[in-house]
């Protein structure tokens, strides 16, 4: 999924500070968790808390982090002979999602031409709608379960990505068409991993749920620049949310009071961030960040060793060359900023 900050190119480094300081440990907390690629490559060593709080990252996280399989579909294929709702899914012609009432087509009405924006073409807008109506419609009947329910909108929304006509983020569309906007949308299963614990996941404010967690790792991911997640990820909201919002503006984003991040305001940051490290009830605390954020390194490393112990404070750098940067200058000076500080708890 395309993502701001998404961390996958930092697995590896993020595993290295935790070899670098961490001889033993049972669980991690991934507290903004994002697409989940953190506390899933984490889930095969330890038992995972998920946290984010918005909601389509929240689905995924139930999808991913607390299923330990596969689901089997069972009750659905009992009621309706569907054996595997994802090729079902694939397999739909156009005339059967035609059939789905005009009433029904949030997608359709709001986010293609028909709606007069292009975040997908009509065909793939009709399509999300008639498998977001139908997932709906099987819970409502009982025909799947939470498990069941959580997966098939994750496989969902890491489809949606792929067709959906955007630079990068839902801020707003492109006004041509992306090549791949004009694919099929298609769903696939996704690899879920056993790793025999009792994986648990929110949809909290990190320092709310702060208050009501403990561990071993706690891994930090907060948001480093004043742009929201999500006013930029709107349309994924509320495709997970299917609760037909009222929409505004060209982009059609959400009019609901928005969920906002104090990380992202440069007033309140490094406040809102004292206060999670203050109440973080982990024995070590890892954190990642960038050379550009709202706060500064020397805010962070202040805060890391009030409340860890500071001589176990470190500080990794990253070069951005590994992040696509877009100038030979911006990566000799932008950097992915790790930082790890044991803590007495």
């Amino acid at each position: 999924m395309r993502y701001i900050g998404c961390k996958k190119l930092l697995l590896k480094d993020i595993e290295k500070v935790i070899e670098d300081n961490i001889e033993s440990a049972e669980s991690f907390c991934d507290i903004f968790s994002g697409t989940v690629s953190v506390a899933n490559y984490f889930k095969s060593k330890y038992k995972i808390i998920s946290n984010d709080m918005l909601s389509f990252s929240y689905c995924i996280q139930k999808g991913i982090i607390e299923n330990s399989e596969i689901p089997s579909f069972e009750i659905l294929n009992k009621n309706t002979g569907i054996k595997n709702p994802i090729e079902y899914f694939n397999s739909v012609d156009n005339k059967e999602c035609e059939k789905l009432s005009k009433e029904k087509r949030f997608c359709q009405n709001n986010y293609s031409p028909m709606g007069n924006r292009m975040y997908f073409t009509d065909s793939n807008a009709l399509r999300i709608d008639f498998i977001r109506n139908k997932i709906d419609e099987w819970y409502h009947k009982a025909f799947i379960n939470d498990s069941e329910y959580y997966y098939l909108i994750t496989v969902l929304l890491e489809a949606i990505p792929f067709v959906s006509n955007i630079a990068g983020t839902y801020g707003a569309f492109n006004k041509r068409w992306d090549k791949r906007a004009l694919n099929n949308i298609e769903l696939n299963d996704i690899l879920i991993f056993d790793n025999h614990q009792n994986n648990t996941s929110y949809n909290e404010d990190s320092n709310d749920l702060i208050t009501q967690i403990s561990g071993d790792i706690l891994y930090i991911d907060p948001p480093y620049n004043n742009r929201q997640y999500s006013l930029n990820y709107h349309v994924l909201e509320t495709i997970a949310l299917y609760d037909n919002p009222k929409l505004k503006g060209i982009t059609g984003r959400r009019e609901q009071k928005q969920k906002k991040s104090l990380y992202c305001n440069k007033l309140k940051a490094a406040k809102t961030f004292e206060e999670l490290i203050n109440n973080a009830k982990f024995k070590h605390i890892i954190m990642s960040y960038s050379s550009e954020g709202l706060m500064t390194t020397s805010e962070i490393e202040r805060i890391l060793k009030k409340y860890g112990d500071a001589e176990s404070y470190k500080m990794y750098e990253i070069p951005y060359r590994r992040f696509k940067s877009q100038s030979k200058d911006s990566a000799n000076q932008l950097k992915e900023l790790l930082f790890y500080v044991r803590k007495d708890v």
